[in-house]
């Protein structure tokens, strides 16, 4: 392990291979709402985003394994008190609120919300949506005709998580790839990264799985129920885009050195039932070779019911259903009179 220090905030935290832990202050009561005010007011729309992870994994069933890290607020002896969790959770103001309105604030519900947005060895940021068609030229492989993400967001990491990557790297080039993934599952992408040996995907070897083509990367990307009181939206959909090392431990169709002819010890990886890792796939094998850099955020609107506009027959009902209802007695009336059934079987031809 080693310590990093949060660039934003000054303070630092132990990080291991997965890097999860918090920056703490001293004192954690001095924190409470001046802090999560001020994480609030100085990118709201980040803030959101991590609400809106955090509630995605609590509401998946597999939320035992997802939702990692875990407030320590609600274990006790290896237990996750989740009734619990679900319960402050559901009683989480939307962000606007809390700046509107200081008072009459759950103790609890504060204690997780300044845990959800604490800052970590990380930061999030919005960023504008015009800087797209810049991330999205960044794998070299641009996608056509595919919806433009409502949310962007980018991950800038510590100092000193940033020179341990730089000292993997070397002199080595960047890849950039994206990787699709559900909702659930992201609020551990945020915190823990994207861990080959949690992907259980073995038809072309074990690893993280990364493609240059966005539009297939939205297909590993379904819609899925975030947070109803979000900014973004309750229903989302994300997509990651990693940088890569260009190192060995990253399978795909590479080329040799100076030459045309596919690299074959980098085309397969290992206990691969498919093979070669196809065009616009890639494997990484290897932890420390790949990192988040961007989120996409698309937002799925709720239909929403259309007025109906009134019929003439909806507008009269009572009068039409009146109408036929003395037609009725009418004929019943008529038909017990002898004047009448004379006549009208005359009319229709027959002859008692």
């Amino acid at each position: 392990a080693f310590r990093g220090r949060c660039q934003s905030t000054g303070r630092g935290g132990f990080c291991q291979h997965h890097i999860s832990y918090s920056c703490k202050a001293s004192d954690p009561h001095v924190l409470g709402l001046n802090m999560v005010e001020e994480i609030i007011t100085r990118d709201l729309l980040s803030a959101d985003l991590k609400c809106s992870l955090f509630v995605a994994a609590l509401k998946s069933y597999k939320r035992d394994s997802v939702l990692r890290p875990f407030p320590a607020l609600y274990t006790s002896d290896q237990y996750k008190d989740f009734d619990a969790l679900i319960t402050d959770s559901s009683a989480l103001p939307g962000l606007p609120e809390i700046i509107q309105d200081k008072n009459n604030r759950d103790q609890k519900v504060l204690n997780l919300l300044r845990w959800i947005l604490s800052d970590k060895l990380f930061t999030v940021k919005s960023v504008p949506k015009d800087k797209y068609e810049e991330i999205q030229a960044l794998p070299g492989s641009p996608s056509h005709a595919l919806p433009t993400p409502d949310f962007l967001f980018e991950l800038e990491y510590c100092e000193k998580l940033s020179a341990k990557f730089q000292e993997t790297r070397g002199d080595r080039d960047l890849i950039y790839a994206f990787h699709g993934s559900r909702l659930e599952n992201f609020h551990s992408i945020l915190h823990n990264g994207l861990h080959c040996h949690l992907n259980k995907t073995s038809l072309f070897g074990e690893g993280t799985y990364l493609t240059s083509d966005l539009g297939l990367a939205l297909l590993y990307s379904p819609h899925g129920q975030g947070w109803t009181r979000s900014m973004l939206g309750p229903v989302l959909s994300c997509v990651a885009m990693c940088e890569m090392i260009d190192h060995p431990d990253v399978k795909c169709q590479a080329k040799k050195k100076d030459s045309s002819e596919i690299d074959r010890k980098r085309a397969r990886a290992r206990n691969s039932e498919g093979g070669d890792v196809p065009q616009k796939y890639f494997v990484v094998t290897n932890n420390q070779l790949l990192r988040v850099k961007y989120l996409m955020v698309y937002s799925q609107e709720q239909p929403r019911r259309r007025p109906r506009q009134p019929t003439w027959f909806s507008k009269h009902r009572f009068a039409i259903m009146m109408t036929l209802y003395l037609f009725i007695l009418i004929l019943i009336g008529l038909s017990s009179s002898k004047a009448f059934t004379y006549h009208w079987n005359r009319l229709l031809g027959w002859r008692p």
